[in-house]
Formats: C-alpha cells, structure tokens, sequence
C-alpha cells in the first residue's frame, strides 16, 4: 500500500498532514476539516468513513489544520490554543489546490464542530469556494455563542478580555492566559491573540455560523447540496442545556435544524439519537448516512 500521510505547505508556510485513501477510479473526494483541538484522525467515526467512502467511489482526504491539539509544532505556531479563525482560509486554500493537482473535479467538504463554522466561513470568502460541490457539516457549531455564554455565566468576561488586550500591549500575545485557564468556553486554554482574534464583537468567527442571532446569512448564500447531521443526546444540547440554551448552538437541537432548513432550502438535515457530539456507538449509522448523501447527490 502506499504510504497514506501527505502534507501541504500554506501560504504563510505552516506545515500540516492528513490521511489520504484514494479511489483511483473517481474523480470525486471528501476532504474533512476536524473540529477545535483535534486532528485527521482522532474522532471515533473516521474509520468508518475512511472505508465506506473509498468504496462507493469518493476518495478521502482527512486533514490537520493549524488548529489540530491544543498546542503543537511550537515552531511553526499551530495549535487550538494559538490559532486565529480566519486563517482558515489558508488551511483550506492549500488542501484543495492538492487535491485539484491529483485531479480531482468534484470536491465535498466535510466538517465537525469549529470545522463547520470554517467550510460555512470558507464557502463565502475562500479562494475555491466555485470548486466545491458540496457540503457536510456534522455536529454544527456557534462557537462564539458557546464562549460568550461561558463567561457571562462564570462573569469572567472583563478579565479575560483586560488581561488578553494588557498581554498584547506589553508583545506577550502568545501567552496563555491565566484568569480563567480553561477561557476557550471552560473547555480550552487560549493565548491572548487568539481570544481576542475569536471572542472580540464582530470578529470573523462571530459571523460564521451565528446560532444565537437565529440569522444565518453565511449559510443561506451557499450554492450546494449540503447535509447538516446532529446528535439529539448531544452534552451540549440534551434537555437540561438546552433550558438556557444550546452550549453550542444558544437553542435547541430541533430549533437548529429548522433554522437550517429555513435559512437555506439546499439543507438535508438529520438527527441522530442516543450519542454524542463525536457521534460515539453510532460511527457506522453515521457513515451511512453521509455515504447515501454522497451517492445521491454527486
């Protein structure tokens, strides 16, 4: 076999590899765009679709990008924790331009959690966004809600903004911050640039995929076929979240899915039930689901 780790050089010349299993007979591909914190291949539902997809004509092409762990590759400066949010664009740019250079014509893009809010963010302001055929957007995210709900509630909001804007005054705009550690929604540690990149009022994340609003204007100017798939026992949206409001989405599981459908009629949405934001113990439903939408639609 051979070797199936590729790597991409950016335009700012950062580094990133992926998992790349091809069906030669098709010139059809998914790259998937992993969430905050993870990589191309630590969710417990790639290995379905990393066999499923190959074999019903799609190849696959799962990525890191520079957002992959917290903090890595501490030389080139990638990481969660020192990631800004419309880099992105870069990350994205420089996966489809290998792939395009493989031949591949019909490209799908396939996100979780922050990986949805940058392919929504990416089919308005990427380079590429007129080679995409479609999308697949699975655990949809509104992560600026999610972080400003954490700091209203745990009223940390002024310190971590003073101490961030105070740490990028004195050139200390990598250090973590400290008034509250976990300042990415009690979830992930952020150095000053990146917090203030992400969670500043009308930064580039806020306007991705803006559940809290319940106006979706990004996601209504998308021009493909799209399959939006969500868990009902979600920890971030099961019943007792949602009596103040979806961590991540700022409303319901089924309040989201209507506003999808509404907000752009392209949208193929389904819940699936008893798992988790992962989609852990239903990996192979999940696989099929995104394979049928793939074998219908492309």
């Amino acid at each position: 076999m051979k070797y199936p780790i590729v790597s991409v050089t950016t335009k700012d010349k950062l580094i990133l590899h992926g998992l790349f299993l091809e069906n030669k007979n098709s010139d059809k591909i998914v790259i998937n765009i992993h969430g905050s914190a993870s990589n191309f291949y630590e969710e417990p539902f790639f290995e379905n679709m990393a066999v499923a997809f190959p074999k019903n004509g799609f190849s696959w092409l799962s990525i890191n990008n520079r957002g992959n762990s917290v903090l890595t590759h501490t030389w080139q400066k990638t990481g969660s924790a020192v990631e800004n949010f419309e880099d992105c664009l870069l990350d994205i740019d420089a996966w489809i331009e290998f792939v395009i250079n493989k031949g591949y014509s019909n490209i799908i893009l396939q996100g979780h959690s922050l990986g949805t809010e940058k392919i929504v963010y990416y089919m308005n302001k990427g380079k590429y966004k007129d080679k995409i055929t479609g999308i697949v957007l699975l655990g949809f995210s509104d992560s600026f809600g999610c972080a400003h709900k954490f700091m209203d509630k745990t009223n940390c909001k002024d310190d971590l903004f003073t101490e961030a804007k105070n740490l990028i005054e004195k050139d200390k705009r990598e250090q973590f911050l400290t008034t509250q550690w976990y300042s990415h929604a009690g979830i992930l540690p952020k150095s000053a640039e990146s917090f203030i990149n992400q969670f500043s009022d009308n930064s580039e994340l806020s306007k991705a995929f803006p559940f809290r609003l319940k106006k979706l204007d990004f996601y209504s100017k998308i021009k493909v076929p799209i399959l939006a798939v969500i868990s009902n026992n979600d920890k971030f949206t099961n019943a007792d979240v949602v009596k103040e409001g979806s961590e991540h989405m700022m409303m319901s599981v089924n309040e989201s899915v209507e506003l999808l459908k509404k907000s752009n009629s392209r949208t193929k949405a389904v819940i699936i039930p008893k798992t988790n934001h992962d989609f852990e113990d239903k990996e192979e439903e999940l696989a099929k689901v995104v394979t049928d939408f793939l074998i219908s639609n492309f």
